[in-house]
């Protein structure tokens, strides 16, 4: 038996219950299905699909746009989608292939076999001709890889980024999204779609909770992806291909590191929602799928490209020291905060002197805050600046999250912070600078 077989609209009254009613998401799709739902379904597509096509090579960004177009009666993009779209669309334009990335590891990379080099020609007692000779050799190599590192450079991209006239990737979108993307929710719905990703974030209910360490608005990006494309499926009653690039636990179910499917949580949801078959591939899934289905000429190259995206983007960082961050960043970030949040720079550094936690109760105190004061929103100033210095360079896009809310069973009450918390990578740095004034003040008197 396959879903095909499922009649989903029916009730559990109106017919026999069988080996796959309720189960649905542990089924297998069948080659038919996918085509199926491609030729009439709803194609829906996360803000990583988007942003991907700076990323590809320009044939398969070009094969993509291709399938996208022949699709494009069948699209629809949930307004959460393009609002992560235009906040990521800079920083991904600053350096789509991570070349930049890439030279300045490098560099980090030449200094450090340098000084090795140096140390060994002491221990040696290497003359300095025959020294220089090695290190010149040395640095040449480095200067040779650097060099074929930045043929790839994307000088289109960094016009794209000033001018979005130049943008060639935004100027078909905006063509093929026309008409195709939805509303936002209104303020009333959006409060309680808030609250709800909150309680999803904290009992790990998929999809979203492993953004958790995200600020209230940027955490509960995939349930409103998620809740958008809950209420036009249940307005279309239609089934849905959800194409992400998104790879995490929280929308897929993986077994033995295999990802089979969507998670089943979501398959039931869509189903008891919307009465309708939820079914995800990933870029290169619908590249291929696509190829075959649709009167779109596919190259088997735009197919690995895409995936070797997909795997690039969903490897792990190697663990940053510090999370990545400095003392000149953290510095940085202080004189702001003073300025700009003085209440908040108080409160960081009291947590930070406590284990890098602060409670609920505490933040009252030390902000000097009426009781009535709400603290939602009370991180926003760290992330607003944390933004600036990611956009200035100054911070790495990959270091971690310096101070998020905790919410646990001790919360007063539901979707209320019990207190905050410092990032245990960072935590180090702010136990230096307070050594550091301790010193200074024991030396002083």
């Amino acid at each position: 038996m396959t879903t095909a077989d499922i009649e989903l609209s029916a009730s559990p009254a109106a017919r026999e219950r069988g080996m796959v009613d309720g189960f649905e998401g542990y089924v297998t799709p069948t080659a038919e299905e996918y085509a199926e739902v491609l030729r009439t379904g709803m194609v829906v597509l996360d803000a990583n699909v988007l942003l991907n096509l700076y990323r590809y090579t320009a044939d398969a960004r070009d094969d993509l746009l291709a399938v996208l177009t022949e699709l494009s009666d069948r699209l629809w993009v949930p307004h959460q989608v393009l609002t992560e779209f235009w906040r990521n669309r800079d920083r991904v334009l600053r350096d789509p292939r991570d070349t930049a990335k890439t030279a300045q590891e490098l560099q980090e990379i030449r200094g450090r076999a340098v000084r090795a080099v140096q140390t060994w020609v002491n221990r040696v007692s290497l003359t300095s001709e025959r020294a220089s000779e090695i290190i010149e050799q040395l640095s040449a190599g480095f200067d040779k890889v650097l060099l074929n590192v930045d043929k790839f450079k994307d000088p289109a991209a960094t016009e794209a980024a000033r001018d979005t006239n130049t943008d060639v990737v935004l100027r078909s979108l905006a063509s093929i999204l026309r008409g195709r993307v939805g509303e936002p929710l209104d303020e009333k719905d959006l409060a309680v779609a808030l609250v709800e990703a909150q309680r999803r974030l904290d009992e790990k209910v998929p999809p979203g909770y492993m953004d958790r360490k995200k600020d209230n608005a940027e955490g509960a990006g995939d349930y409103l992806v998620w809740e958008q494309t809950l209420r036009e499926a249940e307005r279309r009653h239609s089934d849905v291909l959800f194409v992400t690039g998104d790879v995490k636990e929280d929308w897929w179910r993986t077994e033995g590191g295999e990802r089979r499917g969507p998670r089943v949580e979501l398959v039931d949801e869509l189903r008891d929602r919307a009465g309708v078959r939820l079914f995800m591939a990933r870029p290169g899934q619908l590249l291929s799928y696509a190829g075959v289905v649709l009167s779109v000429a596919v190259r088997e190259d735009s197919v690995q490209d895409a995936d070797r995206v997909d795997t690039f983007l969903s490897e792990p960082e190697p663990h940053l020291e510090y999370g990545g961050w400095s003392q000149e960043a953290l510095t940085y970030l202080l004189n702001r905060l003073t300025n700009e949040a003085p209440q908040q720079a108080v409160v960081l550094v009291a947590a930070a002197s406590q284990d890098g936690y602060v409670a609920r109760s505490q933040v009252y105190e030390i902000a000097g805050y009426p009781e009535e004061r709400s603290l939602r929103g009370f991180t926003r100033p760290f992330n607003r600046i944390v933004q600036i210095m990611r956009d200035q360079g100054t911070l790495p896009d990959e270091a971690v999250d310096l101070f998020w809310a905790v919410y646990n069973e001790d919360s007063p009450a539901f979707g209320v912070a019990a207190g905050f918390q410092i990032h245990d990578d960072v935590l180090p740095l702010f136990l230096s600078r307070i050594r550091d004034r301790e010193s200074a003040t024991a030396i002083a008197s």
